[in-house]
């Protein structure tokens, strides 16, 4: 039986085999990067509705909802009453039990009132240094696989991390905006949702810092949680497809010196990786590669523990022995 001949790589199978490793470290659940971004997404949640819960209490101990109720029935009669209006922002202020202002040192070593905004909208702040809507991550992070399976990349800013700006990744942010926004085919707008899901009625008008609105010490530290859980949902995402990427780069410079489709297989072999490549070419020659030590250079970038071996087991066992009996010859 004739032995089949390989196929020679060009730099588009090896371009294609560079996207597909990564599709393949993507997709592997048991990245503890990738279960450390799970989790913190669980834990968001729970903070999130807790801190809302904490703020539905201190909203309503300041605005009353019978005075809100009576406001909103003056509302409806009289156009020319605007006393109301639902908010997904606030801007908390410390008070003692007393209810004086409970101060800190700021960053200039000066004494203010212990305050911050605290925005539960999908695209608010997760320092509470602002009021203004400037937090995309939080949504690529969160609604990731929905943006993925929309053929959107939620990755954008992560790729593109000390890289000047350039047209694509404006296009790849612009994009996954407008699909969170209910555009671009979405017909769901997840910042409305949040708006919806977090708002409380308030009395009076202006913007959220025209309105601080006072809270105990306990109070505001449950909010403080919100935006740690949250701000922890950005940096595992970052932290889990960071880590993919410099893995795939590694493996990416080892395939384009590659010359042969064998070669990849090899690779591959030592990944447990199926590559879904289709390839059609054949000719070709062989390259030797220490696939071993390319992997155990990504297990450590992808947060894998290496397991030792059953021969360095034994070998650590017999110092560990022999270091017993040297010190019981000295006792």
């Amino acid at each position: 039986m004739e032995k089949q001949k390989d196929i020679r790589l060009n730099k588009d199978y090896r371009t294609a085999y560079i996207k597909d490793f990564r599709r393949f470290l993507e997709s592997k659940n048991d990245n503890p990067k990738y279960e450390a971004y799970l989790s913190a997404k669980t834990l968001c949640k729970t903070r999130v509705d807790d801190a809302f819960k904490v703020a539905t209490k201190v909203v309503h101990r300041v605005y009353k909802p019978e005075d809100v109720s009576t406001l909103q029935t003056l509302q409806k009669k009289y156009n020319t009453v605007d006393a109301t209006a639902k908010d997904s922002c606030f801007y908390f202020a410390v008070v003692d039990s007393k209810g004086k202002p409970v101060n800190e040192i700021n960053e200039y070593r000066d004494e203010e009132q212990k305050t911050k905004h605290f925005n539960f909208e999908l695209d608010g702040s997760h320092t509470g240094n602002s009021s203004y809507h400037n937090d995309d991550d939080f949504g690529y992070a969160w609604y990731r696989e929905e943006l993925k399976a929309n053929g959107y990349n939620p990755d954008i800013r992560i790729e593109q991390r000390d890289k000047p700006n350039n047209p694509h990744a404006s296009t790849a942010t612009n994009s996954c905006n407008n699909w969170l926004k209910g555009n671009d085919g979405s017909s769901t707008d997840w910042h409305q949702v949040w708006k919806d899901n977090y708002a409380l009625d308030i009395i009076g008008s202006g913007g959220c810092r025209s309105r601080a609105i006072p809270c105990t010490e306990s109070e505001f530290a449950t909010f403080e949680l919100m935006l740690i859980a949250k701000a922890d949902v950005v940096k595992t995402h970052q932290d889990w497809i960071g880590s993919i990427i410099r893995a795939t780069n590694l493996v990416g410079e080892q395939i384009k010196a590659m010359k042969t489709k064998s070669e990849v297989d090899l690779l591959a072999k030592e990944y447990n990786w199926e590559p879904q490549i289709s390839l059609n070419k054949i000719f070709g020659s062989a390259l030797v590669v220490d696939n071993s030590s390319l992997k155990s250079m990504t297990d450590s970038i992808l947060g894998y523990e290496r397991k030792p071996s059953k021969e360095e087991k034994i070998a650590t066992a017999k110092i560990a022995l022999q270091k017993y009996h040297e010190s019981q010859q000295v006792a």
